[in-house]
């Protein structure tokens, strides 16, 4: 079978948003998916509705005032079509970008936006609360092929050879009620990613690479933090009541979403030695 991607040009892409589902609300926050079609192939995006401008951080975009934040998954043919063909990665996703504003009715740069080749079927979330402090993390996880271990595992990039490997993705987006500066959030990723690896740890996911190693993540793992406006709350380690909130809600979010890829198959997170 011919893919569709081998017989058309993405810069003509013919993409439509059918519906939206949700996935939870909070104050404020409306988190649902949205199926969306590209000539004859289905995929979907959760997007995450803030009703007002808000701080964002991402690894993807920066720093900017957001009101969306889409996390956009890849079906695997329109994923090999942009992997292989080397070009319009960013066409494809600043099409999608306007499409999902036009929906929205907001302007495009108040949109960040990540990917991933995880369906949202397979999304996972999770919330934490004490008192009137409140954290939700949403999280997409893909590992099977490139499951590493940081600083141990060799970095062979994504491109070897003029050829695209297969990879994973664990995105994480995480959101709180508490107004929370710049430096806080780029303080929130160390304990994001602390808590991802005790999910990883937790569940005995190893290498990809080197079966032997315990997983700490995956070479294309991305976080997205948004800021509340309740209350300032200035620090995001574990200490602090922030920082065991986040903690919680990422590494309930992560287990439930690495159980959801183990479920498929016992051993999705190992290869055979050489």
């Amino acid at each position: 079978m011919v893919s569709i991607f081998n017989l058309k040009h993405l810069r003509d892409t013919k993409m439509a948003i059918i519906k939206a589902r949700d996935v939870c609300k909070l104050p404020g926050i409306k988190a649902e998916v949205l199926d969306t079609q590209v000539w004859d192939t289905r995929a979907n995006a959760l997007v995450i509705h803030l009703d007002e401008s808000r701080p964002c951080l991402s690894g993807t975009d920066g720093y900017n005032d957001i009101r969306l934040i889409c996390n956009c998954y890849l079906p695997k043919d329109l994923c090999d079509y942009l992997h292989y063909s080397h070009k319009d990665y960013g066409d494809y996703l600043n099409d999608l970008k306007k499409e999902i504003a036009s929906f929205y009715s907001v302007n495009t740069k108040e949109i960040s936006m990540i990917s991933t080749g995880v369906d949202m079927a397979e999304l996972s979330y999770a919330f934490e609360s004490y008192d009137k402090l409140w954290v939700c993390a949403w999280v997409t996880a893909g590992f099977k092929h490139n499951a590493m271990r940081i600083g141990v595992d060799k970095a062979c990039g994504i491109e070897i050879e003029g050829e695209y490997q297969p990879c994973g993705t664990i995105n994480i987006i995480a959101a709180s009620n508490a107004k929370l500066d710049s430096a806080t959030m780029a303080s929130s990723f160390i304990t994001i990613t602390e808590a991802k690896i005790v999910a990883l740890q937790d569940l005995d996911i190893h290498s990809s690479f080197n079966p032997k190693l315990q997983a700490t993540g995956t070479g294309t793992d991305q976080i997205v933090v948004i800021s509340g406006n309740d209350f300032v709350c200035r620090y995001a380690g574990g200490h602090t009541r922030l920082g065991e909130l986040l903690a919680k809600a990422v590494t309930s979010a992560c287990k439930k979403a690495f159980n959801l890829q183990l479920a498929k198959d016992p051993n999705y997170h190992f290869v055979s030695e050489q």
